[in-house]
């Protein structure tokens, strides 16, 4: 079911732009909001679920063994939420709702409230979120359908290398949070050794994107405090971690990982070995000044001109005559769905249908541009390898006077 749609995107965008009430980057004005659906909805409905089974033994280890544990518990240590924490919290990029309803348990006296890009992944979100008093709504984080200043928390876990533009992401987030108010951002560290991520930043260098939208591993931890100030944050604290964690997922034995992420995690406290080792960087951000004590309610307004909704069974429309519909589960959706042709598109008087021989001539060259990429991946790997098997005495001598996993297993 897509949204209902009685006005255009762009054109009511453009309208609140002349109007001077949104101050928004020409990618919303284009239109490109539902490029980012239509990637993350694909993401959600085959590629991730794809990658779960080939790699089904290995992300098993991954919270076996207690890691995954331990990435998320530096990520919510963040925001250092106090006993009997109240307020607003936004879930921004909220996916299948995994951290909403962690920290919702973790701190119940919170208001969570989830977007995300993707109806897929908030039709899971939903189920499996029944009877955690959690809101969600389908929004894109360029354009947030939320009042200013509204929330105490942000947590955004690895979220923000979605976006083609993060600064119009980061400036939303500074908006919609209180003065005072702490984000938890986590991402990528594309400064750091892995394989793709080198990949990413050659691409890069030749002008290419290097990945489509939702997998840009590239921008460094220098490049993410620099955004973060430029949007109004003030960068608190800045930790790595996820140790050869790319590795450890797709290229070592998931036997290995129990080992293999002791021995390397504590690296991620010795200055420039975690620069370029550690797959992940987390950043603690504060919005400068002091907000009301009191907690508000968020109601959602509507993200072009900020007025009001009125909501009804079929959605929900503004003052100014700007209407969004509901997704397939009812959520108020305020992400455009791509359009699609009214009729199927006219032949080409010159175009000729392809024959067999380009066909198979096609599959040839796929198939050995697969067989080159798994060569360079088995090559680069094996140098990647060696060079971490050079620094496990490093991370063993390391780790006997701090090791991380003792905040996840004391003892």
């Amino acid at each position: 079911m897509s949204v209902v749609q009685l006005r255009p995107w762009a054109p009511f965008l453009f309208n609140a732009l002349t109007e001077g009430t949104l101050a928004i980057s020409d990618q919303v004005l284009a239109g490109k909001v539902s490029a980012y659906r239509s990637a993350s909805e694909a993401l959600h409905r085959e590629h991730a679920a794809v990658a779960a089974e080939r790699r089904a033994a290995h992300y098993q280890a991954l919270w076996a063994c207690g890691f995954a544990e331990l990435i998320r518990a530096d990520f919510y240590g963040l925001l250092e939420l106090p006993a009997g924490a109240r307020g607003n919290l936004l879930d921004a990029g909220c996916g299948t709702g995994f951290d909403s309803r962690t920290l919702k348990q973790k701190a119940p006296g919170l208001a969570v409230y989830g977007v995300d890009v993707s109806a897929v992944a908030l039709a899971d979100a939903v189920e499996r979120s029944a009877g955690h008093e959690l809101t969600f709504h389908q929004a894109a984080l360029e354009c947030l359908p939320f009042p200013d200043a509204a929330f105490d928390y942000i947590a955004s876990h690895e979220v923000i290398e979605h976006a083609e533009d993060p600064l119009v992401v980061l400036r939303e987030f500074a908006r919609v949070l209180k003065p005072g108010g702490v984000c938890a951002l986590a991402t990528p560290n594309g400064a750091s050794w892995w394989i793709e991520h080198l990949r990413q930043r050659v691409m890069r260098l030749f002008g290419r994107r290097g990945a489509p939208v939702g997998e840009d591993h590239t921008r460094s931890p220098s490049f993410w405090r620099g955004q973060c100030t430029e949007a109004g944050f003030v960068v608190e604290r800045q930790i790595f971690d996820g140790a050869a964690l790319e590795f450890q997922l797709f290229l070592a034995p998931a036997a290995w990982m129990r080992w293999l992420s002791r021995l390397l995690e504590p690296l991620r406290a010795v200055p420039g070995v975690n620069l370029v080792l550690c797959d992940r960087v987390k950043f603690r951000l504060r919005k400068p000044g002091h907000g009301a004590e009191s907690p508000i309610a968020v109601a959602p307004v509507c993200p072009a001109c900020r007025a009001a909704l009125a909501e009804n069974e079929a959605g929900a429309v503004c003052g100014n005559g700007h209407v969004f519909g509901r997704n397939a589960v009812g959520l108020l959706d305020f992400v455009p769905a791509p359009s699609a042709p009214e009729g199927p598109e006219a032949p080409s008087p010159n175009a000729h249908p392809p024959s067999p021989v380009h066909d198979q001539a096609a599959a040839s060259r796929a198939g050995w541009v697969r067989r080159l990429r798994r060569l360079v991946l088995r090559v680069f790997g094996g140098g990647y390898g060696v060079w971490l098997m050079l620094l496990l005495p490093l991370g063993a001598l390391v780790g006997f006077f701090r090791q991380p996993f003792d905040q996840v297993h004391p003892g």
